[in-house]
């Protein structure tokens, strides 16, 4: 795998503008050993350029890539002509001199040309490293790339504003990761037709034109993660309709997204994020089983549905900072191993969560300001960590835990304006840690104290 230092050669290259037609820029920097990448590498920036000096300063950086130094790669040089090391391109002269190669064994870093058009690198089928296709402003076709099959690391396409057919990256047979950044040409993703069974991870990140994900119509399984972020023009997902399986999705800040419809989406093994949506006002998960890790939906202002009426399982269900909120209905929950947040839902009032027995790790409520009823919650029996409830305003008693026998770690009941009585508690017996009752201005603390009283409270008990 090429060195750091072999990678170099990019910074030189690239702080490019786009041409007259676009103020996109990018800009290519080195990235020392660290969180980002561990052994060193490549942080490749896109932007808009808004005071017009063609190059891209720190606060003008909307989107970074990272290409990461590796400890090697499956891919190797098979056969034919092979060349060595870093290659560049940047002028014609460059992409003549590798007319007739058949693998580089190294990076291919064409980024910062004039060129239209690729048509001498026909020959290229393998690059044993990363493909890096950056700021081309000129550059109107990836056709001269349709024989490249296997790529060892990222294929990453960045800041080329004529680009509007992924066909030559459809070609692709194998990769560690493709990144489809800040083309602000495209309008769809056509080209990527034959994804099926994806193995590298995809994103789909800052392509101002985007509209749709229409070519990826045929993807059913993706081993990794595919991420869709920060797209300002993506209205519909319905592309993905026939997405069944996937390692993590997450689908962030992209404004006009309205409404999230993943309707053949059955099982997620790690994680699904949906956050930072301004216009999305529903997600719908109809087909949705199991969640290995967590949904997280988060800061979503006009989302006012959740629908996953077949999730059977999930770790963590983390819902924060929707503020438009009414319904989640997932009725079908049976078992979280995790967390469940409900933490500022200000006008969430109908929770379906009917057939939940099981929490592992801890329920939070917080800021439910007009949630009047936990019956949404009516089979639970038990929370393996710790109950937090604070801020539900509605909430005047526990109606709807009839079955909630123990809280195994603290028991916390705070600032709930209209709390006034333990009634929905009758079959509760236990808090593992430490019991707290504070601060709710209706709930006379003689009935706080009757109900500590008649449980057993392993930890500290604090009323006030």
């Amino acid at each position: 795998m090429p060195s750091t230092l072999s990678k170099i050669l990019l910074t030189a290259c690239v702080v490019v503008a786009c041409g007259s037609r676009t103020s996109s820029l990018v800009r290519v920097d080195l990235e020392p050993e660290g969180a980002n990448c561990l052994e060193g590498g490549l942080a490749i920036h896109t932007g808009v350029d808004t005071n017009n000096n063609r190059e891209l300063e720190d606060g003008e950086i909307a989107d970074t890539e990272y290409l990461c130094n590796d400890s090697g790669s499956e891919v190797a040089c098979t056969g034919g002509t092979i060349v060595v090391g870093t290659q560049t391109v940047r002028t014609a002269a460059d992409a003549d001199a590798l007319a007739g190669v058949n693998c580089i064994n190294g990076d291919l870093l064409i980024a910062g040309s004039d060129l239209g058009a690729l048509d001498t690198l026909a020959d290229l089928a393998i690059v044993t490293g990363d493909v890096v296709i950056a700021g081309n402003s000129e550059l109107t076709s990836l056709d001269g790339l349709a024989s490249l099959r296997d790529v060892g690391q990222t294929y990453l396409l960045q800041g080329n504003p004529l680009i509007t057919d992924l066909a030559a990256v459809g070609k692709l047979r194998r990769a560690a990761q493709i990144s489809i950044i800040g083309n602000d040409g495209l309008v769809d993703l056509r080209g990527l037709e034959t994804f099926i069974d994806l193995d590298p991870v995809l994103t789909i990140a800052n392509n101002g034109s985007l509209a749709s994900l229409a070519g990826l119509d045929s993807l059913t399984t993706a081993q990794r993660n595919v991420l869709i972020r920060g797209n300002r023009s993506l209205v519909s997902t319905a592309a993905l309709a026939n997405l069944r399986s996937v390692h993590l999705l997450e689908i962030n800040a992209n404004p006009a997204l309205a409404q999230l419809d993943l309707v053949g989406l059955q099982k997620v093994d790690s994680r699904l994020i949906i956050t930072t949506n301004p216009a999305l006002t529903a997600i719908e998960l109809p087909a949705l089983l199991t969640l290995g890790d967590f949904i997280q939906v988060q800061t979503n202002a006009a989302l006012t549905s959740i629908s996953a009426p077949n999730l059977i399982t999930a770790s963590h269900v983390l819902l924060t900072n929707n503020t438009s909120l009414v319904t989640v209905d997932m009725p079908a929950l049976v078992l979280t191993s995790g967390r469940i947040e409900l933490v500022t839902l200000p006008r969430l009032t109908t929770l379906g969560l009917g057939l939940l027995s099981s929490n592992g790790e801890g329920l939070t409520i917080n800021g439910t300001t007009q949630l009047a009823s936990l019956a949404g919650l009516g089979s639970l029996s038990s929370i393996g960590g710790s109950l937090l409830v604070t801020k539900a305003d509605a909430l005047r008693n526990f109606t709807g835990l009839e079955q909630l026998e123990v809280v195994f770690g603290d028991m916390t009941i705070a600032n709930n304006a209209q709390l006034a009585r333990f009634t929905g508690l009758g079959a509760f017996g236990e808090v593992g840690n430490n019991l707290t009752i504070t601060s709710n201005p209706l709930l006379p603390l003689s009935v706080s104290s009757s109900f500590a009283s008649g449980i057993t409270v392993r930890g500290a008990t604090t009323i006030e």
